[in-house]
């Protein structure tokens, strides 16, 4: 694949073109008929790590490797579910550097890309958006409906399937253990979080003897 036409863009032209490059790259592949993981979970990553960013003072060329690696973090499941992120990696390396993006912020969209593989453990501060970020929906309203979806495609990719009580037991200990990174996560998003804990936690108790 070449991709030499984008060497001369402007930042914004650059950002421009991978977003329909990665948007493309998904809608024909199988992740546009993936449940979860789907084109619109790419698009909301994105736009989450935009806001995210806001809250941390995060802006222009310092926010763009960030926006370019949410667009290319779940690219890789084009080629395989189980470990994607390394394939994404090669995915976003690949068209990078034949757009002739700086090589030190390759380095930095390809550890934000991996930084996303659970256990998640970011340690910069572009990691740490991104990663919340990918994790946003855990502190919103739709949660519960959202991870439906995730059931249906561990369903369907792994032929996992769990009763109710297994699988809101398997969300409370995930969401338990998870961690936000930046303020915004650390407040805003766990706040909700813990409220959705408290729905699984309800609906579960109906099954102790």
């Amino acid at each position: 694949m070449a991709f030499n036409f984008l060497k001369g863009l402007s930042r914004s032209g650059l950002l421009s073109e991978t977003y329909d490059h990665c948007i493309g790259l998904l809608e024909n592949s199988r992740c546009k008929s993936l449940p979860f993981h789907s084109v619109e979970h790419t698009k909301e990553v994105y736009r989450y790590s935009k806001t995210i960013a806001q809250y941390e003072e995060v802006y222009g060329s310092e926010l763009d490797p960030i926006l370019i690696a949410a667009l290319f973090h779940d690219t890789g499941m084009a080629e395989t579910y189980a470990d994607h992120e390394e394939q994404s990696v090669i995915y976003a390396r690949d068209y990078l550097k034949q757009a002739g993006y700086p090589e030190a912020k390759i380095n930095i969209v390809t550890d934000c890309i991996m930084a996303t593989k659970l256990p998640q453990r970011p340690k910069s501060k572009a990691e740490k958006i991104i990663c919340d970020a990918d994790f946003y929906h855990l502190g919103i309203e739709s949660y519960l409906f959202r991870n439906e979806r995730l059931r249906a495609e561990w369903e369907d990719f792994f032929n996992r399937t769990y009763t109710d009580e297994e699988w809101y037991k398997l969300n409370m200990d995930f969401l338990k253990k998870q961690n936000y990174h930046t303020w915004f996560g650390k407040t805003v998003l766990k706040n909700r979080k813990d409220m959705n804990y408290k729905v699984l936690e309800e609906r579960h108790k109906k099954y102790k003897v």
